[in-house]
């Protein structure tokens, strides 16, 4: 008899299990062996799929990357005002950092290794390159309706991406001395208001 393919149900079921291991545990202290234990599998059968911690982190960070666009690309054939959805989004993103906040040290750690290897910065810069698109159609639409004065979307769009990720770093070494979800609303607010306020055009180089 052929034995049935169940690929598709254990990763899921080993990415849940790192979660709750991550979250008991913390990354750092988390092993393959536990989550084995936590997903009811041999160890064996966790590095069928999964070589490493790391590549269970891809993994999550890829469902996490995949709702955001999922959240982004549906405002994006709303009919809202842009800054409307453009805070609906903020507010989206925020929910998702703070259920999932515990690994974004994890995740920092991820991003560095972008700088010498080279499937991670394809991974990373395949995803910032959709959300970058996303969120220029979406600036591009305020522009277009006259809620926006003219800007470069591209411009402020990686505001945006820069804002999320710049503020995630500072979560990491400096979490005392950091409200993320206030400072990241704050950020956006600022922005939307330079764009709604007509104070000129962005400087240019």
């Amino acid at each position: 008899m052929t034995r049935p393919d169940v690929s598709d149900e254990r990763r899921p079921q080993i990415i849940e299990a790192a979660i709750q291991v991550f979250l008991r545990r913390g990354y750092r202290k988390a092993s393959m062996p536990e989550i084995a234990r936590q997903a009811g599998l041999s160890i064996g059968g966790v590095y069928w799929y999964f070589k490493s911690k790391d590549e269970i982190v891809q993994a999550i960070m890829q469902q996490l990357f995949q709702s955001d666009l999922a959240s982004l690309n549906i405002l994006l054939d709303a009919t809202a005002p842009a800054r409307a959805r453009v805070e609906q989004f903020t507010a989206r993103y925020v929910e998702i950092y703070s259920e999932y906040a515990w690994l974004n040290p994890a995740g920092i750690q991820f991003y560095a290794e972008a700088a010498h290897d080279l499937q991670v910065r394809g991974f990373i810069q395949e995803y910032l390159a959709h959300y970058r698109q996303a969120l220029v159609t979406l600036i591009e639409q305020g522009i277009q309706r006259g809620e926006f004065r003219a800007a470069d979307p591209g411009d402020v769009a990686n505001v945006i991406i820069g804002l999320e990720e710049g503020l995630s770093l500072l979560g990491v070494v400096d979490p005392q001395g950091l409200r993320w979800c206030q400072a990241l609303r704050a950020g956006v607010t600022l922005l939307l208001d330079g764009l709604s306020a007509g104070l000129g055009d962005l400087q240019e180089g």
